[in-house]
C-alpha cells in the first residue's frame, strides 16, 4: 500500500472545506447585517434577541471588566439604551462607518452623534469587536472613551433611562 492508496479524510479535502467555509462566512455576515442595522436604528430587527447565544460575554475597555449575561437579556438592554439615546440627542446621527466580516465574528466602528437639549454636543466613537460561534453573538467588546460618554450617562441617568 502506497500513500496514493491513502484516500484524504472527509473533512481535509479543499472543495468541502471551502464551502464549510463559505457557509460559515456567510452565517456570520448575515448575523452582522442583522445586528448593524438593529445597532445604527435603521432597521430595527423584530427578532434581535435570536442573534444572541444563551449567555454573552461583555467586556468594555473603560473599566476592564468581563461581565456574563442572559444574551436575550442583553439584547433587551442594548435596544433600550439606543433607543433611550436616540430620543435624548437632538439630531441624533450613530454612523456605522466600518464593518470587517470573517469566520470568527465582526468589527465595527461607529460614531454616534447630536446635541443634548442643554445643548451640550455629543461625538462619541466606539469599535465593537463582536465574536460569533454557532451564528450566535457570544462576545462584545467595546473600545471607547467613557469621558466622550459622561454628559450623555448623565442626561440618561437624569431621564431615568439609564441602566447602571
Amino acid at each position: 500500500m502506497t500513500s496514493s492508496d491513502i484516500a484524504a479524510p472527509a473533512a481535509s479535502r479543499p472543495d468541502e472545506q471551502d464551502s464549510e467555509s463559505s457557509a460559515c462566512l456567510a452565517a456570520v455576515r448575515q448575523v452582522a447585517n442583522r445586528f448593524t442595522r438593529t445597532y445604527g436604528l435603521t432597521q430595527v430587527d423584530p427578532e434581535f434577541d435570536l442573534l444572541f447565544a444563551e449567555t454573552v460575554e461583555v467586556w468594555h475597555s473603560f473599566d476592564h471588566e468581563t461581565v456574563s449575561l442572559p444574551g436575550d437579556e442583553f439584547a433587551g438592554a442594548m435596544l433600550r439604551m439606543l433607543r433611550a439615546t436616540a430620543d435624548l440627542v437632538r439630531n441624533h446621527a450613530d454612523r456605522i462607518w466600518s464593518l470587517h466580516v470573517d469566520h470568527h465574528g465582526f468589527a465595527l466602528a461607529a460614531t454616534a452623534s447630536g446635541e443634548l437639549e442643554n445643548g451640550t454636543p455629543v461625538r462619541i466613537s466606539r469599535c465593537l469587536q463582536v465574536t460569533v460561534h454557532e451564528g450566535r453573538i457570544t462576545r462584545i467588546c467595546e473600545f471607547g472613551d467613557r469621558q466622550q460618554r459622561l454628559p450623555l450617562d448623565e442626561a440618561l441617568r437624569a431621564a431615568g433611562r439609564f441602566r447602571s
